[in-house]
């Protein structure tokens, strides 16, 4: 998560190698290829990710009570999530997480962060997702490979917090003012009391899902996790954690861990928070704990943002944006707005 991902490594064929002729009681056999292992493992991941996913939704989606489910069977759940990391999501579960990306002039598309839209016309994503040049976002998505429902708008200008610095903790954030309002109805950014008050958070994004951080690219995924460290009133001694995880308390909170965690390309993407019944995003990913041992699986760092809502609107006031934008569908521009309680369908 500390720098915009590369592409994911593509996995390997099974090509094997040609073995010596075996005697045994049977019929000679010849040419035995040797399988070829991450090909296998991938295989394998891949089966637990999809048995993951059907368990997961039929629990979901069963007409069962939840005191009335097998233990056993929810902890084989959640066992599988910490395998892989996560479910993949639904169409529509997550429409305001966005693809962050860049279109070239060819109409092809890299993407390479995740985001959310807070604003019909913003997308807060990290501030290290500047580079390579994000001019593109994808809204109601849930594969990058299959964009044709999605919603695709142009970027206008990217606005990193000039506060923010490579290798500083701290203010990971930028803003992405889109061409034209979206259609995706926003989420609400939490306020500091609806943080507080939240013991979890719902990680969701478009990274890698392993620990290793080498595939998996591109397709929406959900997580929920433990927050770990959080700085809930001003008498909360983190010294010595914000020293061993390497974060900002008055700034930033730390969730995840033990393989339920953000990867990278997930930089940029929300970590969500239920408050009265109203999903929220209280933070964005920015980068992994100084004290992880394998690129992702052993906690994140997330922006509070509650502590952003000064940026957020001085980048709304200085890019002069009319109360009635003339290229997209009318709507009031207020960037007071952002920070307020709003209930969602």
């Amino acid at each position: 998560m500390t720098l915009p991902p590369t592409a994911p490594l593509p996995l390997q064929t099974a090509t094997g190698t040609t073995g010596t002729n075996l005697q045994s009681g049977c019929a000679q056999r010849t040419q035995i290829q040797e399988p070829d292992v991450r090909f296998a493992l991938a295989n394998l991941s891949g089966k637990y990710n999809d048995l993951a996913a059907v368990v997961a939704r039929y629990i979901s989606e069963a007409d069962i009570a939840p005191e009335g489910r097998s233990r056993t069977v929810q902890s084989v759940v959640d066992q599988l999530a910490r395998i892989v990391g996560g479910f993949e999501t639904q169409p529509g579960d997550y429409p305001d997480c966005a693809l962050v990306g860049h279109q070239y002039p060819n109409g092809t598309f890299s993407w390479f962060c995740t985001g959310v839209l807070v604003h019909p016309r913003v997308v807060l994503t990290a501030a290290h997702c500047q580079q390579p040049g994000p001019n593109v976002v994808a809204l109601d998505a849930v594969n990058f490979q299959a964009l044709e429902n999605a919603e695709i708008i142009g970027v206008r200008r990217v606005v990193g917090n000039p506060l923010w610095s490579q290798g500083v903790s701290g203010n990971d954030i930028a803003a992405l003012v889109l061409r034209q309002d979206a259609s995706v109805e926003p989420v609400p950014v939490a306020t500091q009391a609806a943080l507080v008050a939240a013991q979890a958070t719902t990680l969701v994004g478009f990274g890698n899902n392993n620990t290793a951080s080498t595939r998996g690219f591109g397709v929406q995924r959900e997580v929920t996790v433990d927050i770990t460290y959080l700085r809930r009133n001003a008498q909360d001694d983190l010294n010595a954690a914000e020293q061993a995880v390497g974060f900002e308390s008055d700034r930033e909170f730390v969730a995840g861990g033990g393989g339920y965690d953000s990867c990278n390309g997930d930089s940029g993407g929300p970590a969500y928070i239920s408050a009265d019944g109203t999903r929220m995003v209280a933070g964005i990913t920015s980068r992994g704990t100084a004290s992880a041992t394998s690129p992702c699986g052993d906690g994140g760092i997330y922006t509070r943002l509650d502590t952003q809502q000064a940026f957020v609107q001085q980048v709304l006031s200085d890019a002069g944006e009319p109360d009635q934008p003339t290229d997209g569908p009318g709507r009031p521009w207020s960037p007071s707005s952002l920070f307020k309680h709003r209930q969602t369908t």
